[in-house]
């Protein structure tokens, strides 16, 4: 069973490295997160669940989506490329 407390933790790191390396020196281990932004993440999971990723909450695949389709005009699968006729 995939642990999601850990998943979530792993994906909230992943997301925060690129904008943390702006702010904050690297620690022995090459990260750029601390003890208090894992217990950061800990309490968002608590208290938000795991779909909430942080103050700007768009997850990385929504990023990507959000960059390839117009903003606020999202396709789904079932939807036109074009105009039907």
């Amino acid at each position: 069973m995939l642990n999601k407390l850990g998943h979530y933790i792993y994906k909230r790191i992943c997301k925060d490295q690129q904008k943390l390396r702006l702010e904050r020196p690297q620690n022995m281990y090459g990260l750029f997160v601390q003890p208090k932004d894992i217990q950061r993440y800990i309490n968002n999971y608590m208290d938000y669940g795991i779909d909430y990723m942080g103050e700007d909450n768009m997850s990385s695949e929504d990023f990507i989506e959000y960059q390839i389709n117009e903003p606020g005009a999202e396709h789904y699968w079932d939807e036109a490329d074009g105009k039907e006729e």
